[in-house]
């Protein structure tokens, strides 16, 4: 037991009991008093108290210390302090109910959980505290430890409530952590919160104008990057049009190839007649919504009578065509498409029409070295299937490089 005491060479055990709620070790301090104030020696012994403190559970069962504290009368004249009471910092902080490496604990699994998740883990350790405690824990742990200047730093939005509000966080890359939340979202705090930290040397952020104004305001002299996450993010975004855009060139190429082998016959298939239905509906929906807005229309209005979200009216109104609808692969739908195609005694193509555009973009964006058997198997097939893709895969090999 004595050896799972927090600070073994600062603390005497003189008795362990076993209660209802748990376990009671007794303890004393071994080492001689010292005044905090004018750190001499020179003290008489005033009294005593015995000081409770909370530490880290055992075999379950919660732990609690009680400490032997004295007081002392500092005999020094020149100092201000009169009466004190002996320190164990490497125990507890002053005034502490609970030890320090119990409250490291404690900030650590709300830094990484939050306050309720924290809380129910901690319950379920046998530490007992609630989630107000939780984040007191973190705060407490931030404000104590001193932080390292940072001279490479990452800058980004965060939400408070998303699409609604948002704050500005601030990340040491050399150290990988966060180090500090502003409110707000502008160029003033931002310039702000540099104009307080004249290290910083290097900042890294998005496209956005809003940090870079920031940046030159507050610090000019620092070089300012775009971050690899953003600009891998805003190249799969690229890649991503283009490979729908070549899917809808390729599948109109093939729609051409197989309407001149069915020749005189028009009749078409199951698939394609609903495919056809649903597209009427949806562009009659789609002219309506440019009429109302004509009419002069809020679009909350025009989603209100047509029935559609109002997200949908803001994109159609901002685009410059009809949108088709993508189509998403579906292999019991391709099959089925090929047996009717076969029924009616055409020679149907046994190649995929449908690629997921996501997939095949974050494919191309990948390494080829790091793709899998499947993988290549599935990028090749979308590359024989459109050929022109292979410029796109070359470009994107040579920028990568």
């Amino acid at each position: 037991m004595r050896n799972s005491l927090p600070a073994q060479g600062q603390l005497i055990l003189e008795a362990a009991d076993e209660t209802a709620d748990g376990i009671v070790f007794r303890v004393r301090a071994k080492h001689s008093p010292r005044c905090p104030t004018c750190l001499q020696c020179r003290v008489s012994y005033h009294s005593r108290y015995v000081r409770r403190m909370r530490d880290l559970p055992w075999q379950g069962r919660q732990v609690e210390i009680h400490l032997q504290t004295r007081r002392f009368r500092c005999r020094n004249k020149e100092c201000d302090r009169k009466i004190f009471a002996e320190r164990l910092p490497a125990v507890a902080t002053p005034k502490a109910r609970e030890t320090t490496r119990l409250c490291e604990i404690v900030g650590l699994v709300g830094y990484a959980l939050g306050g309720l998740p924290g809380e129910r883990l901690l319950n379920r350790l046998g530490i007992k505290s609630s989630d107000d405690t939780v984040l007191r824990r973190v705060k407490t742990r931030k404000r104590g430890s001193s932080q390292a200047p940072a001279r490479v730093l990452s800058v980004d939005d965060w939400a408070w409530r998303k699409k609604q509000r948002y704050g500005t966080m601030l990340m040491d890359l050399e150290r990988s952590q966060v180090i500090d939340l502003l409110p707000v979202r502008s160029a003033d705090s931002f310039a702000e919160w540099l104009g307080l930290h004249p290290e910083v040397e290097v900042i890294t952020r998005d496209r956005s104008s809003l940090y870079a104004d920031g940046g030159r305001q507050g610090a000019p002299s620092a070089v300012q990057i775009t971050d690899r996450y953003h600009l891998v993010s805003n190249l799969s975004e690229a890649v991503e049009r283009d490979i729908q855009q070549l899917q809808i060139d390729a599948r109109k190429q093939l729609t051409k190839s197989e309407a001149r082998e069915r020749g005189k016959t028009n009749k078409l298939t199951l698939v394609e007649a609903r495919r056809q239905r649903c597209r009427q509906a949806r562009y009659q929906r789609y002219m309506t919504v440019h009429e109302l807005h004509r009419e002069g229309q809020t679009q909350l209005q025009i989603a209100d009578k047509v029935g559609i979200n109002a997200e949908t009216v803001a994109r159609w109104l901002n685009a410059p065509a009809f949108p088709e609808r993508r189509i998403r692969s579906d292999r019991r739908r391709d099959q089925a498409l090929f047996l009717q195609s076969r029924e009616r005694g055409l020679q149907p193509s046994l190649t995929r029409t449908h690629y997921s555009a996501g997939r095949v973009s974050a494919l191309l964006t990948m390494p080829p070295k790091t793709l899998s058997a499947v993988q290549k198997r599935h990028l090749e097939a979308f590359l024989r299937f459109c050929p022109k893709a292979h410029e796109l895969r070359g470009s994107f090999s040579s920028s990568a490089q």
